[in-house]
C-alpha cells in the first residue's frame, strides 16, 4: 500500500505470501506503519492476499503469528492449530 501526495510515493503497508500454486500458501508479512495502524489498513491487505490465492484455487493458507496479533488474524477467520503443532525456525550462528 503507498500513500501518494503530489509526485510522492511512500510504502505504508505490505504483505508477503508464497505457495506451491496448487494447494498451500504459507502468509509470511502482513506490515503496516504505526502511523496507519488501526485504519483498517492490514485487513484490507489480508482480504487481498486471501482473495488473491482463492483465486489460485489455493485451499489451505497458513500463517506464524506473535502472540500479540493472534486475535487479528482469528477476527479474520484464522483458527489456532488444534495439535499445537508450533513453526521450527533456523538462524545461523
Amino acid at each position: 500500500m503507498w500513500q501518494v501526495r503530489g509526485n510522492t510515493r511512500r510504502l505504508v503497508g505490505f504483505a508477503r505470501a508464497t505457495s506451491d500454486h496448487a494447494f498451500n500458501a504459507t502468509i509470511w508479512d502482513v506490515v503496516v506503519h504505526p502511523d496507519f495502524q488501526g485504519k483498517g489498513m492490514g485487513k484490507a491487505l489480508m482480504k487481498y492476499v486471501l482473495k488473491k490465492l482463492r483465486s489460485e484455487e489455493i485451499s489451505n493458507v497458513t500463517l506464524f503469528a506473535d502472540p500479540h496479533v493472534v486475535d487479528f488474524y482469528r477476527n479474520l477467520g484464522f483458527m489456532s492449530d488444534p495439535e499445537g503443532i508450533k513453526g521450527m525456525f533456523w538462524y545461523p550462528h
